[in-house]
């Protein structure tokens, strides 16, 4: 079964998008692999809440690029149907989790990237993106 991979039409609005969601959607999935494998009951739920919530801020931003684009898409396409290299995310967040150590670190140094960015954001005209920053730094900050 083929499946086809969309064309984005990239304004810098919709690339800038599409890098943090591309972020928050596959550190979400790799955060998600640790279900049923941390090593206590306590990182494991603290593990898929943070990936829960990665998840639903890449799908606010998918939402709002397929707005912004304008040619009828959902979030699912931006998640599901581009191909491979079409995925700006950040590498660090493509890293294995290796040990629940590394898994730590990655997340370390994306929190000391993301929590900052999210809070300069909210200051953004666009109502729409500072909206879904508001959202994304409470989650970031109490994580």
């Amino acid at each position: 079964m083929a499946t086809t991979s969309i064309t984005v039409r990239e304004t810098p609005l919709v690339r800038y998008l599409l890098r943090r969601a591309d972020d928050a959607l596959i550190l979400g999935h790799r955060l998600s692999e640790w279900c049923g494998h941390a090593p206590t009951m306590e990182e494991e739920m603290a593990l898929a809440n943070m990936g829960l919530d990665l998840l639903g801020q890449a799908r606010s931003l998918y939402t709002y690029t397929a707005e912004v684009e304008g040619q009828g898409r959902t979030e699912d396409d931006f998640a599901y149907l581009r191909g491979e290299r079409a995925y700006g995310n950040l590498l660090l967040v493509e890293q294995p989790n290796g040990d629940f150590a590394q898994t730590m670190a990655r997340q370390l140094f994306y929190s000391a990237f993301i929590d900052p960015y999210w809070r300069a954001l909210m200051a953004s005209p666009d109502a729409t993106l500072s909206a879904i920053a508001a959202k994304a730094e409470k989650e970031s900050a109490y994580h």
